[in-house]
């Protein structure tokens, strides 16, 4: 059916207008949960940083850029209907449109590549077998994605036709190179999230609840895959549909989503420590403790202790203590508490008492990497 051309209203307009409203609020959510990673790992746990944080906080530059190139293709005819577009308006769309897929694809790199780095870091070390499944995952996750940035750069000659159809050259087949690279977007997210399970459940956990937990908190990539589908069924529905810059707009808000909730599920892993404070018993002496240390008492160069890994574990340990030795004998206990003692791991995030015989807290990255050192995977 052909529409009669319509001038187009005030920009942002029709689906732009939820596109802007994600590219502007996502990424600022984003940023929170990737403070909160560095915040764990930098302030409370004083490590040193490794190659997955150094790629998060690479990537979420690039979502934020991401993010700010797609706000401001809804200015210039992202989410209209195909009817409202003019010539010049429409080259403006394609141009923008390029420019922010750069963003998205190398951000897609990050988020992955990052996920694979983590695991490598909990059972590389004591798997041969899973250290190929990551690199393998790791080859095969970047030679896509490098082939999909060329191509966005590339795919017509000259480059300008892209966004000036009726330059003389040719563009490749988009259809089925979006196709194509889709199905890399879904199923790399879907082969990263299964990633961690089997060396978790070839462990020996104290319950079943724990390896549950576990399991969830590191192939929290489910929740990109779930997202990265949803966006591929919009995309390939929008390349077959008449009005296709209308459905655009709602397929680059599942962008939007998809590139920042990988990133999230990035650092989730990483809260351990984090929860353990705000979960406490004695989260108001933390709050206590904290206050006093901001206070006066920071001006006393002989108190200017930072919070590093032994207050933090003494803290772990001592609730540990008094959870174990309820109702038992003092023998009893004193063989309890005595088999904790603090386990560093030489490249995890996460540091944390850890007992062959104790349980094991449920999201603990360096408590599971202890126990796969231990021989138990």
């Amino acid at each position: 059916m052909v529409h009669p051309y319509e001038p187009p209203p005030p920009l942002p307009a029709e689906n732009g207008v939820h596109v802007w409203r994600a590219a502007v609020v996502v990424p600022i959510v984003t940023f929170f949960f990737v403070a909160a990673r560095f915040y764990t790992r930098q302030w409370m746990l004083r490590r040193n940083l490794t190659i997955d944080d150094y790629i998060i906080a690479f990537t979420m530059l690039i979502s934020i850029a991401h993010g700010v190139t797609i706000a401001n293709a809804t200015y210039h005819g992202m989410g209209l209907h195909i009817w409202q577009f003019t010539p010049e308006l429409n080259s403006e769309y394609y141009l923008w449109l390029g420019i922010s897929s750069q963003f998205y694809t190398v951000g897609l790199a990050g988020f992955k590549s990052a996920l694979i780095f983590l695991y490598l870091q909990t059972f590389g070390l004591v798997s041969k077998r899973f250290r190929i499944a990551c690199y393998l995952t790791l080859f095969y996750t970047l030679g896509y994605l490098t082939a999909n940035l060329f191509i966005e750069f590339l795919g017509c000659w000259p480059i300008a036709k892209k966004w000036q159809p009726d330059l003389a050259g040719h563009c490749i087949n988009r259809t089925a190179a979006n196709t194509f690279f889709g199905i890399g977007h879904v199923t790399s997210d879907l082969i990263i999230a299964i990633l961690p399970l089997p060396p978790i459940w070839k462990l020996t956990f104290p319950t079943t609840r724990q390896k549950i937990g576990l399991s969830l908190t590191l192939s929290s990539g489910f929740l990109a895959w779930a997202v990265a589908t949803v966006r591929y069924v919009i995309s390939t529905y929008n390349q077959f549909t008449y009005d296709r810059t209308w459905w655009a707009g709602i397929s680059f808000t599942f962008s939007v989503l998809e590139l920042n909730t990988g990133l999230i599920c990035a650092c989730v892993p990483t809260f351990s420590p984090l929860l353990s404070v705000l979960v406490s018993s004695r989260v108001s002496n933390f709050i206590t403790d904290w206050t006093t240390r901001a206070s006066g008492v920071w001006h006393n160069s002989s108190e200017k202790r930072p919070w590093d890994e032994l207050e933090y574990h003494g803290h772990l340990t001592a609730e540990l203590r008094e959870t174990q030795g309820r109702g038992l004998p003092e023998s009893r206990q004193y063989s309890e508490v005595t088999n904790i003692t603090p386990v560093v791991s030489r490249d995890m995030a996460t540091f944390s008492p850890v007992s062959p015989d104790d349980d094991l807290p449920m999201c603990d990255l360096s408590g599971l990497q202890a126990l796969a050192e231990r021989g138990r995977i």
